[in-house]
């Protein structure tokens, strides 16, 4: 039963995750592709490498059809460096979001007049739709994947310059290629979908978990262990009040892993007293999982 619920519980995930590309790709389709504007890392690329042959060579937009292509060698960093099932719901997720672009129509008109509104609506669907997706354990590949591929191996850079980097350079060239204010808006919609990905997704939002227990402190640590693959350490301490001998568990984990440990410590120990401290800073061993 606990095999099906499992399996269950993934297609779900799966499932959540597609409809997360279709959000992030109808913002960006229909909010700001008919404006001339660009999104940000691997599919800002590849729209503006669709808008330049569009214009010299083909008549009709190929940026989805790029974007797949452009991925193909980080489905192979996804499927080495990261694991087989990241590298499935990546594979899924990018696909779907090539397919959506495909698709999904850009509006001769634009939809709202203002092209600031423009900017800030689509930012925040797309944003969402991104969050919903990572949130689910998938990814859209692109530098996302390439960053954990650097972190794997030990290489300096972290995922949030070398997403920075790329958007550097790519808003650079448009602001070289077309003008000023194409670049501008253009980072204006990135910040947008930048804060919707944040109030969405909630992995990078680490969490401090402090456990206090009476003759459970075991079995709770062995089902985090096992069930979220998150490491426990453990002391023994005493009630002042009750004078009672207690197990104290200290837990580090992302805030999205928060509902799963409050599942696990309901199921073994009801009358657990917890204590959560979000925003800590960590250094050292600790686990950044996208999945």
């Amino acid at each position: 039963m606990n095999i099906e619920n499992a399996r269950s519980n993934s297609i779900k995930k799966v499932l959540l995750a597609v409809v997360g590309t279709f959000f992030y790709t109808f913002g960006i389709r229909m909010f700001i592709s008919g404006l001339g504007l660009y999104s940000g890392g691997v599919l800002g690329l590849s729209q503006l490498i669709g808008t330049l042959v569009s214009r010299y060579l083909l008549s009709f937009d190929l940026a989805g059809i790029i974007y797949y292509v452009i991925n193909i060698p980080i489905f192979i960093l996804a499927y080495k460096a990261i694991g087989r099932r990241f590298f499935v719901r990546t594979l899924i997720c990018v696909t779907t979001t090539a397919i959506f672009m495909s698709v999904i129509p850009s509006p001769a008109v634009p939809l709202v007049s203002d092209r600031l509104v423009n900017c800030i609506i689509g930012g925040f669907i797309s944003g969402f739709g991104l969050g919903l997706t990572l949130r689910m354990g998938g990814s859209t590949g692109g530098t996302d994947i390439i960053g954990l591929y650097c972190i794997k191996k030990d290489i300096p850079i972290s995922v949030g310059n070398l997403s920075l980097s790329v958007n550097v350079v790519l808003y650079g060239i448009c602001m070289i290629v077309f003008n000023v204010e194409t670049a501008i808006y253009s980072i204006l919609f990135a910040v947008a979908s930048s804060l919707a990905v944040d109030h969405t997704y909630s992995q990078s939002i680490n969490t401090e978990a402090t456990v206090i227990t009476k003759g459970h402190g075991h079995e709770i640590a062995e089902a985090v262990n096992r069930r979220l693959v998150r490491g426990v350490t453990s002391w023994s301490g005493k009630g002042e009040y009750t004078d009672e001998e207690t197990q104290v568990l200290c837990i580090i984990l992302s805030k999205y892993e928060i509902s799963a440990l409050r599942a696990i410590i309901r199921e073994i120990d009801p009358h657990a007293f917890v204590i959560l401290k979000e925003g800590v800073k960590i250094e050292g061993n600790y686990l950044k999982k996208l999945t």
